[in-house]
């Protein structure tokens, strides 16, 4: 009887140390998946980073090739330029901070002290194409903005005065 007691007695005890070594092991693996999982967003983000820097890059070697094309740049070339510019900036500061684009954007502009915001964002809303993107304040339609802004530029025509003289 006294062995029958002692048995129904350890046997939950024996239980309960089998699932704890289960559980142990199981967050052994969890805890590799996790270090795994970490590894491959920090490869994820670099990789997110080089690639703003390379549509930066592009859209700037644009913007540059379009002023050229003009003996005078629009006036909203410099606005078009800073746009581009504050790419990998503003990708930075999502992933660092959750920072939404037009926030990275004032914060991007106040460092480069050669724009204010309401400047930027007088020239945007004088751009409908520019102020739908603007609005939805994504990192995905700022990129488009970035583009549309640089596909303006290619395709500014400046208003000579032997055109209005006619």
């Amino acid at each position: 009887m006294w062995m029958l007691l002692m048995l129904i007695a350890v046997a939950p005890i024996v239980f309960l140390a089998m699932k704890l070594d289960q559980l142990s092991k199981m967050q052994n693996r969890l805890k590799v998946q996790l270090h795994f999982a970490e590894q491959q967003s920090v490869q994820l983000e670099h990789l997110a980073f080089w690639l703003a820097e390379e549509q930066s890059q592009q859209l700037l070697a644009k913007v540059h090739q379009a002023g050229r094309a003009h003996t005078k740049a629009p006036v909203w070339y410099l606005h078009t330029e800073l746009l581009c510019k504050a790419i990998p900036v503003l990708c930075k500061e999502q992933a660092n901070h959750s920072t939404l684009p037009r926030q990275a954007v004032a914060k991007f502009l106040k460092q480069q002290n050669q724009l204010s915001f309401n400047e930027m964002e007088n020239f945007i809303r004088h751009h409908p194409v520019l102020t739908e993107f603007w609005q939805s304040n994504t990192l995905t339609s700022y990129l488009k903005m970035c583009q549309r802004a640089v596909e303006m530029l290619q395709d500014y025509q400046p208003v000579h005065s032997d055109r209005l003289a006619g």
